[in-house]
């Protein structure tokens, strides 16, 4: 059974897994009601837990684990917001989400001089 979980993780698109989790982000966002957000938070749960099971890079695993975690605290909390109806922290939990997506979106891009001399 760990043999297929490890098979199933080496198969995970992150690239695509992350596209869907940016347009969740953005119709969670959009969304009138905090009830019409709901779909769109639970899938992006689901999308961030599927993206944990990503194989990373060495290097960067810890800090990619890390703000995945962070996404998924904050994931709660937008969660629990839209459960109480409440739009204005719904809101400033899935403002916390796109903070935390730019800022580790951040950390995944190579500098020049990482191209050139390697780490």
């Amino acid at each position: 059974m760990l043999s297929l979980s490890v098979t199933a993780s080496n198969n995970v698109d992150l690239e695509a897994t992350m596209k869907n989790m940016g347009l969740a982000l953005k119709q969670a966002r959009e969304a009138a009601t905090p009830y019409a957000a709901k779909p769109y938070v639970v899938q992006l749960t689901e999308l961030t837990a599927q993206a944990k099971t990503a194989r990373f890079p060495d290097d960067k695993a810890q800090t990619y684990l890390e703000g995945l975690n962070k996404v998924q605290l904050t994931l709660q909390s937008a969660l629990l917001a839209a459960d109480a109806g409440n739009n204005e922290k719904l809101q400033l939990a899935l403002a916390e989400v796109e903070q935390l997506r730019r800022y580790y979106h951040k950390q995944r891009k190579v500098s020049f001089w990482q191209l050139l001399f390697g780490k």
